[in-house]
């Protein structure tokens, strides 16, 4: 069975998933719309077999709680509600950040890289849980 990553913010969502090995994350071509995301979420973990979804939890570089930390806990509960599987929390602190320093080493401009980085950062995200759960 497949896990699904997704890097929540309040435009886009970056979501990447995994393989049934559950060993390598692989990002989707492209960010899920946030106003139409949880049916877009439920299409594809119905899709693709997806037994858990993993939400990167935005949170001020210290851990605290931001306004961006409410709106996703709100989408979260709607995502709950609406989907039977598992919704586990990740800590997100700095995977934009990343993604984007993975971008640039491969050359990717900043223009291209708007494109797809939230879904580099949802593969950051689900690596790193994947690499820790083997």
């Amino acid at each position: 069975m497949r896990i699904l990553a997704l890097d929540w913010g309040s435009k886009r969502i970056g979501a990447a998933i995994s393989d049934e090995q559950q060993k390598i994350a692989f990002p989707f071509e492209k960010v899920i719309e946030t106003k139409n995301a949880v049916e877009e979420i439920k299409k594809i973990t119905g899709e693709f077999g997806v037994e858990k979804v993993l939400i990167g939890l935005p949170t001020g570089l210290k851990g605290q709680a931001t306004a961006s930390t409410e709106k996703a806990k709100e989408f979260i509960i709607k995502l709950k509600a609406e989907t039977s599987q598992p919704v586990e929390l990740l800590d997100e602190r700095l995977s934009s950040v990343a993604a984007q320093k993975i971008l640039t080493q491969q050359g990717v401009s900043q223009k291209n890289q708007r494109e797809i980085k939230d879904n580099i950062a949802a593969q950051t995200l689900l690596q790193n849980y994947l690499d820790r759960h083997e």
